[in-house]
């Protein structure tokens, strides 16, 4: 099936779900062996045992580590293409002294084998339809101790899983480029802004994104922030009933970047 077919079949999905399948954390493809490690924070307000105002509040450290891990000729849409192998290790728990505890659930690594031409830093592509998906020609996953598995799919979604940053179809603004500072170093970054909402008879998120988009950083990010609202009500009550049930939060930066990434997982088939 082409990218165009996938695409057809996505749109038609979409018109019925709330999902899309997410190209924001990849903006542009810098040298194989380059990494970032992003650092910050996941936060989830909801109604207290008593009430129903947002005041419990809980937060975790969250790390995210983009990897290029090599690079390899395959087939896609019907001709040998140039690919890169990309590498995500998503880690969110309690912070210690040793580094960031994930519980039970443990840290989650996605390595893909993506077509280079597929990342074009664009949210249409040259026919102006939106680029709602990063195609893959195969992957795998590891998700805390559990096997490596292959990815039954030749998309590769990074909400939720990987991060909390939607697909924005459009911009709601787009900024000038600053002086952005992070614990990676003073970066030249412009500030996009977007939004995405669901809603459904019984529930309605709003998906509010801000990212800083630079050249100076692997993959094309400086750092990014994420608010999620969550309200509920009954399926047949009118939409002046709907309710705040939760709020999510997340900042994320660059704190680390290098030239020397090397693949978690065992070497790809």
């Amino acid at each position: 099936m082409s990218v165009r077919s996938i695409f057809l079949a996505v749109c038609l999905v979409v018109s019925c779900s709330s999902s899309l399948f997410a190209q924001g954390l990849i903006w542009e493809l810098p040298p194989d062996g380059s990494w970032v490690r992003f650092e910050g924070t996941y936060e989830k307000e909801m109604p207290g045992p008593e009430s129903n105002d947002l005041n419990a509040k809980l937060q975790w450290t969250r790390h995210l580590i983009i990897s290029s891990v090599g690079s390899e000729m395959a087939e896609f849409e019907g001709a040998q293409t140039a690919c890169r192998w990309l590498e995500f290790k998503c880690i969110t728990g309690k912070a210690t002294e040793s580094g960031v505890a994930p519980g039970v659930s443990g840290p989650r690594i996605y390595k893909v084998l993506v077509p280079e031409s597929a990342v074009s830093g664009q949210l249409v592509d040259k026919q102006n339809i939106p680029i709602t998906f990063l195609p893959i020609i195969r992957g795998y996953r590891k998700i805390g101790d559990r096997d490596v598995e292959p990815l039954k799919t030749n998309v590769l979604r990074f909400y939720p899983m990987i991060t909390m940053l939607e697909h924005y179809t459009k911009w709601d603004s787009e900024g000038e480029a600053t002086t952005v500072e992070t614990p990676a170093g003073a970066v030249s970054a412009r500030e996009f802004k977007g939004t995405f909402m669901s809603e459904s008879p019984s529930a309605r998120s709003k998906n509010e994104g801000t990212i800083w988009r630079t050249k100076e950083i692997p993959f094309g990010l400086a750092k990014w922030t994420v608010e999620i609202t969550r309200e509920t009500k009954g399926g047949t009550q009118p939409r002046s009933e709907f309710k705040m049930t939760s709020r999510i939060h997340v900042a994320m930066s660059a704190h680390e970047v290098g030239k020397n990434a090397e693949s978690e997982l065992p070497a790809s088939r």
